[in-house]
This record gives C-alpha cells, structure tokens and sequence, in this order.
C-alpha cells in the first residue's frame, strides 16, 4: 500500500465525529442541514431542513422547524465562498467562516458563531450557467476547457501559479477511432460510474501516453510550483486543492477543511494496487508526476499537505492530472 513520506498510517477506519470547523456536501436521498442549531435570517426561527417532500420533523431538543421567508435581496455571483448546485445533501458545520450558496434551492448559508443562518434568496436575472457537475464550484475561479480530440470528451481547466492544469482527473482509455488503446486502465472498483465520476486510474507505462497532444503528465518541478503556488496566494496547500463535498473525516489527526479555493478540485478517488485492490476513496488522491525519468505518486489527504511518495510503484495505478506544455 503506497504511504506518503509524512504519514504513519494509511489504514482508516470508518469516518469520525469532528468540532473542528468542516463542511461536509454529499449526496444522499434525503437533505438534512446538520449543525448546532439553524435559523431563517428572516423569520430568526431555528429551522431544519427535511426532504423534498417538505415533510420536518423534529430531532432531539431542538425546536420545531420554522419557515423561511424570502429575502429581498437577490443572489450575485461572488457574494459566497462556494457555489453548488446538483447536491441532494447540505451538511454545513458551525461555526465556520466560509458562506455557501445553493442555486438548486436559492439558499444563501452562513454561520453566525454556532447557528446556521440561511436566507431564501433568488439569483439576480437568469444569466447563471449551468453544470451538470454534482462538484462544487468556487465562484471566483475562471475555468477554461480542454477537450480531448482522441473521444471528445471534455475537462476543466485552471491556471494556478502561471501554470494550466486539468482541474478534473483523466478519463481516456480508446480513441473514438481505434487508432489508439490504453490497456492498463481501470475504474474505481471496476463500475464504469465511478469513471466518471472520479476518472481513471492509469499503471506507469500507459500513464505516460496518457495525456493528449501539447498535455502531458506533471514533472516534480510542476507539482512543487503548485505546491508552492497556492501556499502562498491562498495560504495552505491541502483544503485549498480539495474539491468541497467529496471527503470524508477520519479518526488519525486533525482534518483539513476542503475550500478548494485553487479551483484545483482534487477529488479523493484513492488507488488501486498491484493486487488488484482498491483503497482511499473518500480520504486520499494519488496522482502520477514524473521526477528525473521515475514515476512517483503525489499524494494529497485531508491531513497532510501534497508531498510525493517516497517509493517507485509501477503496478500501483493512480489518477493524473495533464498540464498544458
């Protein structure tokens, strides 16, 4: 099992209960608002929000569920740290300083010490654009797109540190033509969904060809410039690149809160390993980046900071990230 040079342990168990300050947006079929306590910035009423079917109930001491009115404000972009849409499940932990906006239900979230505030608030016009993505997007990120003539498939793109990377992780493995065929390419616990979701994982000898014309896979240097990058400008280099949403806490140290204020939106696939075994959905992202013509994986968890594993897998299959030549 790959382990990173900052790491003692790569075994988790299963998610724990967390005070520190966290955001946790997951899918589910329900949409609870978990925190303290929540309260319509209108009605000043401790709400909880329930399913789509408006059914409330109340959970524990708190109080009954109130009504929330409608702002007279409209939403405008940039007013939210984060931005989300597609997501049946709002979990937001308080107190937290980030403010989150739901276009999906026209909700405006804050924290004010322990209580979750949320105002009904309408986006201003009709001019949003519209993702199919269920990840959440960092509203004053700008995006380009990158689309791979070999499928046609399409992917973000981000500049970070004067440098364009793919902001969503690779998922090629044949040419719409046949012309070209990846063999040592493998989904997340073998289900096609999940390479979609999450993209592929590559083994080292089809991961060098993986990238299409003028993108290729990250060199060591690259990978320290984004480190860098974004220590700086944002002043981390863990949260800041991990999408919002996606991981989960555990019990080994303290967990870092995902902001994915880089735009980066590294989503925590995990591995696959020489066995045939997959590990560290939900709490790691390996990536391959190549260093003095040896491929290592770059490692990023909700713990520890990117940093590069300190051994050479071959049969390891990881996920990759182009950046633009």
């Amino acid at each position: 099992m790959p382990t990173s040079s900052q790491e003692n342990s790569t075994q988790e168990d299963s998610p724990a209960s967390s005070s520190d300050v966290a955001d946790s947006l997951s899918s589910s079929s329900e949409n609870p608002l978990s925190s303290a306590t929540a309260k319509s910035s209108s009605s000043k009423k401790s709400v909880s929000s329930s399913d789509e079917s408006g059914d409330n109930e109340p959970s524990g001491n708190e109080p009954d569920s109130g009504t929330s009115s409608s702002s007279t404000e409209c939403f405008k972009e940039g007013m939210a740290n984060i931005t989300m849409r597609s997501m049946e499940k709002t979990n937001i932990a308080c107190p937290n300083a980030m403010t989150v906006y739901d276009y999906d239900r026209q909700i405006f979230y804050k924290c004010e010490g322990s209580t979750l505030v949320e105002t009904q608030m309408a986006p201003c016009g009709s001019g949003q654009s519209e993702s199919s993505s269920s990840a959440v997007a960092v509203s004053n990120v700008e995006y380009g797109t990158l689309q791979d003539p070999r499928d046609g498939k399409s992917y973000k793109t981000v500049v970070i540190g004067g440098k364009t990377w793919m902001a969503e992780n690779l998922n090629f493995s044949k040419s719409t033509d046949g012309s070209i065929s990846l063999d040592s390419t493998f989904c997340l616990d073998d289900d096609p969904a999940n390479c979609d979701k999450y993209g592929r994982f590559y083994q080292e000898f089809d991961a060098e060809d993986a990238c299409p014309e003028g993108w290729a896979i990250p060199q060591a240097s690259d990978w320290r410039d984004l480190s860098n990058a974004v220590k700086e400008q944002l002043g981390d280099n863990n949260g800041s690149l991990r999408a919002v949403g996606e991981w989960e806490d555990t019990i080994f140290g303290d967990n870092v809160t995902a902001t994915n204020a880089s735009g980066f939106s590294a989503l925590p696939a995990g591995y696959r390993a020489s066995t045939g075994q997959y590990d560290g959905e939900g709490t790691k992202a390996y990536f391959w980046g190549e260093d003095n013509m040896n491929h290592y994986a770059w490692i990023l968890s909700n713990q520890y900071d990117l940093d590069k594993e300190s051994l050479i897998r071959g049969y390891f299959a990881y996920s990759i990230r182009c950046i633009k030549d």
